[in-house]
């Protein structure tokens, strides 16, 4: 362009020595008149040989080395290796943006080089990269603060020392434009690797002032990538700019895309945050969508909502909706990672299970004995058989009984317990899990972990004697199965459970008539036991023997002809699949196994009882269910 205006002041020069008119006229006008004062002025710092053509100047030779440098910015651009790197530097020709590009290839090179083999010590090692830094360190101040900002996170990621010089020249003159920082390049700094406990520090009192400017500045945020960003990085090192940030998240719930949605649930998941408003508006905008969720943000999703215990049932719809297409593509531990995070959220959608009971089958060939076990628990926890049971535990159960012993200990006992639940017990795995040798090592102590193993264990044993004929292997000894040895809470809400007591004690003629909190071998705790005579009085049910109390009955007396031993069973909202009325699997086997014991089961579920509201109606209504339990089982003896 300079060459082209020379070239147009050399064609006015010579139109100037035909000029005619008043001298000095065509001067101003041309160059006074038309043209800029830096251009004037460059015009009298040149000299022009007309005769020649030939046209010098004083900045020709600026223009040569601005030349040069674009041509070597291009040559790093296309370098290909950290060779091509070293080629092109010159410590007196490569200027400090050029150092900036360099060495933000040198980090993109590291993750070739990790596939390879290959450490960051051969660029850290190498006299050139030193020279690079020198480079860089000399012109630290003339950088812009994207290229400051660009080369400390490059060069924490290659592997340099904190300690170095070059670093330290980097953290001072971010100090220094702190200020001058926008929200942009903070939540850009935010993010760098310095929040482990391996940052010096000099980087932690770096990072507080980045948060201390976060926490003063969040109002700036205008974009839901950055919010979303910086609630991943910096939200757990500051619970006041993690609370600003959901905040924020808020505002533009409706403004996020998926793949936003997705990460905001799974930064609170992994945060452990269950900010009910913002996750209820995050799955009010999910459902009113019409696009179709990406399987793996809806994988995502269905993990948070799971780690939150936030089960959404519009969200979770449309996700099930969408799936039962999708499962014949997904690979197996996506398929694998929906089963687990629904079995956990308590959501049984028939059709969806159906489609992953008949991908189990159709792909038995290519899962693992572990992936085949996961999808077992899942259906165990949720009391889901397939349609087609007998077809696919036919080809089921054999592959798991072969590759038990390739699965963790824990993995096997739930695997066992899982079968048990739904029912599909064989000997060879019975005879597995209740060998002393297997079940000592998992039963010992009083951690809630050993004592679930425990009660899994006696589960697993109840169902060998109540259900599986002809089982001839190893059982439990009486001393193993006394209740003594369970110490876990029963787990129920006793605000739950105490006024259905009451109700109870005020039908049967007090609460001395009944036990209360009832530890049996069978592994299941009663909320309550009571007795009543052919005619539905209350007896003192201490007064008679009992095969599920340990201890000596001499004195106790065998319970009357025609008379009931009652099992009181309050089912509250946390037993039951979401929005169903169907029993989640282990209370399912619960009931099995307490009507094979010869009680007579008085169930309360919880949506029926909060809609009694006297002490009348509530008497009546645990009348009228012991009746109907009565007849019942008189049918079922039938």
């Amino acid at each position: 362009m300079a060459t082209r205006l020379l070239r147009i002041l050399h064609l006015r020069h010579q139109a100037l020595s035909l000029w005619k008119g008043p001298p000095g006229y065509m001067n101003r006008t041309l160059l006074s008149g038309r043209l800029p004062s830096s251009t004037v002025s460059m015009v009298h710092s040149q000299h022009t040989d007309v005769e020649s053509g030939v046209v010098t100047t004083e900045g020709s030779q600026t223009t040569d080395l601005e030349t040069e440098r674009f041509t070597l910015e291009t040559r790093l651009r296309n370098a290909q290796s950290p060779e091509d790197v070293w080629k092109e530097l010159n410590e007196e020709g490569m200027t400090g943006d050029n150092a900036v590009l360099a060495i933000s290839k040198l980090n993109g090179f590291t993750q070739t080089m990790k596939e390879g083999g290959v450490t960051n010590d051969t660029i850290l090692q190498d006299p050139n990269f030193l020279v690079l830094c020198n480079v860089a360190n000399n012109s630290v101040t003339k950088m812009f603060t994207g290229s400051v900002l660009s080369m400390l996170r490059n060069l924490l990621q290659i592997g340099m020392n904190p300690e170095s010089k070059i670093i330290k020249s980097l953290e001072t003159e971010i100090r220094w434009r702190m200020r001058r920082l926008n929200i942009y390049h903070l939540c850009f700094l935010a993010q760098f690797p310095m929040h482990d406990g391996s940052a010096t520090e000099s980087q932690k009192e770096l990072m507080s002032e980045v948060l201390r400017n976060l926490d003063m500045r969040w109002t700036e945020l205008r974009e839901p990538r950055s919010v979303v960003q910086l609630m991943a990085s910096v939200g757990h090192l500051s619970t006041g700019l993690m609370e600003r940030l959901e905040d924020k998240v808020l505002e533009m719930a409706e403004q996020l895309t998926q793949e936003e949605t997705a990460r905001v649930l799974q930064v609170l998941a992994n945060r452990g945050r269950r900010t009910v408003p913002l996750l209820r508006a995050l799955a009010y905008h999910l459902s009113r969508r019409q696009f179709r969720l990406d399987h793996n943000v809806a994988s995502t999703i269905a993990y948070a909502f799971a780690s939150l215990n936030f089960p959404n049932t519009a969200v979770l719809q449309k996700m099930s909706s969408e799936l039962v297409e999708q499962v014949p593509e997904l690979k197996p531990p996506t398929l694998i990672s929906f089963a687990k995070s629904y079995s956990y959220l308590k959501w049984h959608h028939q059709p969806l299970m159906d489609t992953m009971a008949a991908y189990v089958t159709t792909n038995l060939k290519f899962l693992s004995e572990e992936q085949v076990a996961n999808f077992l628990l899942a259906f165990g926890r949720l009391n889901f058989t397939p349609s087609s049971a007998d077809e696919f535990f036919d080809q089921v159960l054999p592959y798991v009984t072969e590759g038990l012993s390739t699965l963790p200990k824990w993995m096997q006992l739930d695997l066992v317990w899982s079968l048990a639940i739904l029912g599909r017990l064989t000997p060879a795995l019975v005879a597995k899990v209740l060998t002393p040798s297997f079940y000592m090592s998992l039963t010992e102590g009083l951690s809630f972990k050993a004592q679930s193993s425990l009660l899994k264990i006696l589960h697993i044993h109840t169902t060998v004697r109540q259900e599986l004929t002809g089982y001839s292997g190893p059982l439990l000894t009486t001393e193993f199965c006394h209740p003594s040895r369970v110490h876990v809470s029963p787990g129920k809400n006793n605000k739950a459970v105490l006024p259905v007591v009451d109700t109870v004690a005020t039908v049967v003629g007090g609460l001395h008539k009944l036990r209360s909190e009832v530890v049996t071998p069978y592994g299941w705790t009663l909320d309550c036991e009571f007795v009543l005579d052919k005619d539905n009085r209350g007896l003192t049910v201490h007064e008679y023997k009992a095969d599920h109390i340990p201890g000596d009955q001499s004195g106790l007396i065998a319970l009357p002809e025609g008379s009931h031993r009652f099992a009181l069973l309050v089912w509250e909202y946390g037993n039951y699949c979401v929005q169903s009325r169907k029993l989640l699997g282990r209370f399912a086997m619960c009931r099995r196994h307490l009507q094979a014991a010869d009680f007579t089961l008085l169930e309360v579920p919880f949506y029926e009882w909060k809609e009694l509201k006297s002490e009348f109606q509530r008497v009546e209504y645990i009348k009228d269910k012991i009746r109907k339990a009565i007849a019942e089982e008189a049918v079922n003896v039938l």
